[in-house]
């Protein structure tokens, strides 16, 4: 219900895993994507609407893109050890604190829209778009944030549009990067199974209700929780 209303859903999973579940932090990573994508899923449905008026050209190049950073993402999280991950999480975590605080002002700015639909302007954005879907295979917090002011470089200043693909490609990034997760052993099951079952009851909640909740009281208990879990996790590795 939270990624649904105002993102950052994965300040909340990610320390429940890691806390409650016992779990370290990069299998709480992999089964933390696994359990909230359905609820990602669900979200696309609700956009449909708004990915219609998108390029059909622009959502499949920008798609696929997405698919290979996700992959390349993914990858990167399955070779990267253990020890290695718990010492990277802390700067991850900061990166995304930071990307969620500003959000809103990075929102208004991208619904400005920069750089029109030129050839030179797309192929920067697609790059853009590679980068930031390996990002979110790798880690994801904050991926969202990071779409929707990429995707303004590319011609689209209508702000709908922008939320729709933005969902879309986060979808497909984290889909992906759930797949390739499947197949390792640090998955924990008993707990990705029944996380996204009620993931994608909170997608669909959550879009039913986001009209109704103070989005701006929401968003400040996700950016204490935010940055509360980044200095746990810093000195967690830092000592």
């Amino acid at each position: 219900m939270t990624n649904a209303l105002a993102g950052g859903g994965t300040f909340m999973s990610f320390p429940a895993l890691t806390g409650l579940g016992r779990l370290t932090e990069k299998a709480a990573n992999m089964t933390s994507t696994i359990g909230l994508w359905p609820g990602q899923a669900s979200s696309v449905y609700a956009a449909q609407r708004d990915l219609k008026r998108v390029p059909r050209g622009m959502a499949v190049v920008f798609g696929v893109i997405s698919l290979i950073g996700g992959i390349i993402g993914a990858m990167l999280l399955r070779t990267t050890s253990t020890k290695a991950f718990g010492q990277i999480i802390p700067w991850l975590l900061l990166f995304a604190t930071l990307i969620f605080a500003f959000s809103k002002p990075i929102a208004r700015w991208a619904g400005r829209g920069h750089g029109g639909r030129s050839r030179g302007w797309t192929t920067f954005v697609a790059f853009l778009q590679l980068a930031i879907a390996i990002y979110g295979g790798y880690f994801g917090a904050g991926m969202s944030i990071l779409m929707l002011a990429g995707l303004s470089f590319a011609g689209l200043d209508d702000m709908h549009q922008l939320n729709g693909m933005k969902v879309l490609l986060a979808t497909i990034a984290n889909g992906v990067a759930a797949l390739i997760f499947v197949m390792s052993p640090l998955v924990q099951w008993r707990l990705a199974l029944p996380m996204a079952i009620f993931a994608a009851a909170g997608g669909f909640l959550g879009i039913a209700i986001s009209r109704r909740v103070p989005q701006t009281m929401l968003r400040a208990v996700v950016l204490i929780i935010a940055i509360a879990l980044t200095a746990v996790y810093f000195v967690k590795a830092y000592g």
